[in-house]
């Protein structure tokens, strides 16, 4: 009796298995890079705030929040005037540190406006 048909589909599920399973979104945990994060958590809710889907509303002044600022604001919130933004604790302090430096690459694009 030839067994190596049966031991060829046998191979064959779990390969096919791994194959399609790098086809699928990865998952937020696995973000690393800034603008997929933002994408994920931010875009949606900053865009539904009329601050525009990169902040481009947001006036950009010399006092504006450093990048470790906002890293806090991710993580651990920021009670002067943003209630209503969601804490992501969820995220690595590297993860946080991506979404930060994405923003303000972003802002920086345009000119500082004075205070």
């Amino acid at each position: 009796m030839n067994r190596t048909p049966g031991l060829i589909r046998l191979l064959l599920l779990p390969l096919t298995g791994l194959i399609l399973s790098g086809c699928s979104d990865p998952s937020p945990q696995q973000l690393k890079k800034g603008d997929e994060l933002y994408s994920y958590y931010c875009r949606n809710c900053h865009e539904v705030k009329g601050l525009g889907p990169f902040l481009e509303q947001l006036p950009l002044t010399a006092s504006s929040l450093k990048q470790h600022e906002v890293v806090l604001m991710i993580k651990h919130g920021y009670p002067q005037g943003h209630e209503a933004m969601p804490v992501f604790t969820q995220l690595s302090h590297e993860q946080a540190d991506a979404v930060a430096r994405f923003i303000l690459q972003q802002r920086y694009r345009r000119p500082i406006q004075p205070n």
